[in-house]
């Protein structure tokens, strides 16, 4: 495991996983561009590489690249083995959430009577509604694989 903080670059068939690596706090880029230019982004800006493709990921683990190879998108069980691998955290911190949509931290701007952040580059507004109880089943769904995985 790497000592700073993960941050992840992710191909376009794990779309959904973007989505919840941000929801979950993780600096986190959507690609669907040219995999030469994934690869270059990566290595500046010392991403994690998470694809389908393994062309893709032989060729990135080529270039010496952090790559991890997932083969089915099931996104607690994605979920649950990058928290085994690279450690992230299966909890929802509201003051670390990120924008599922451009990547952004997200601002707390109430917190009552309900929680709502605001997305303070693409303005999107988020809180927590009747869809909140999906959202904390996949991520207890996540951590019970990964316990069962460790047990």
């Amino acid at each position: 495991m790497r000592e700073l903080e993960e941050k992840f670059i992710v191909d376009a068939m794990l779309g959904n996983i973007v989505t919840w690596l941000r929801i979950l706090g993780y600096d986190t880029i959507y690609w669907s561009g040219d995999d030469g230019e994934l690869i270059k982004r990566a290595l500046e800006e010392d991403r994690i590489i998470l694809t389908m493709d393994r062309e893709l990921a032989l060729n990135a683990i080529r270039n010496g690249l952090e790559t991890f190879y997932i083969s089915k998108n099931d996104s607690p069980e994605v979920l649950a083995e990058l928290a085994k691998r690279y450690g992230i955290k299966l909890r929802f911190d509201r003051n670390r959430t990120r924008c599922p949509v451009c990547n952004s931290p997200l601002k707390l701007v109430n917190d009552k009577p309900r929680e709502e952040w605001i997305c303070p580059n693409c303005g999107k507004r988020y809180w927590r509604g009747s869809h909140w109880r999906n959202i904390m089943k996949t991520i207890k769904d996540a951590e019970e694989r990964l316990a069962s995985s460790e047990a």
